[in-house]
């Protein structure tokens, strides 16, 4: 092997290495918990508008039960790998939301555009999954938090 093929064959081993150090650095933890388990209450995908660095979703309240959540900046990525849900990590400081609350009325959809650029920057091409905490008051008084997740496919 001459010195020419030595150098390229090190410059794509590091190449690799370092392309593989930032996707480790930007999936998470496995996710081994619920979601989409709130009976009436489904946060769907708008077809079509799914790109890299946002997404459409419809939120949908079936139930007699006011149920909020915070605003499109409180989301969470999920990326599947292997079968299995993991976290995708948010750059550090990247999360900065107010503190306002949406309310979901029962029987009236409303779409929110969620836009993850600044949070955790552009997604490569695989299986995903954003996420969103929302809240049920009880009748009882108190209330229940439940995850949502719309999924979708980036090309």
């Amino acid at each position: 092997m001459n010195r020419r093929t030595s150098r390229l064959l090190l410059a794509g081993i590091l190449l690799l290495l370092l392309v593989a150090g930032i996707f480790l650095l930007r999936v998470g933890r496995a996710f081994d918990g619920e979601v989409n388990a709130f009976p009436g209450v489904t946060m769907t995908a708008v077809e079509g508008t799914a790109s890299s660095t946002g997404i459409t979703v419809e939120v949908l309240n079936t139930t007699d039960l006011e149920i909020s959540s915070g605003n499109e900046a409180l989301l969470g990525l999920q990326m599947e790998l292997g079968g299995q849900w993991y976290w995708l990590n948010a750059f550090p400081g990247g999360i900065a939301a107010t503190m306002e609350a949406y309310l979901y009325g029962p029987g009236s959809p409303r779409e929110l555009e969620l836009d993850w650029g600044r949070s955790y920057g552009s997604l490569w091409p695989g299986h995903y999954r954003v996420t969103k905490w929302f809240s049920a008051e009880q009748p009882s008084g108190g209330h229940t938090d439940f995850l949502l997740a719309a999924e979708f496919t980036l090309e």
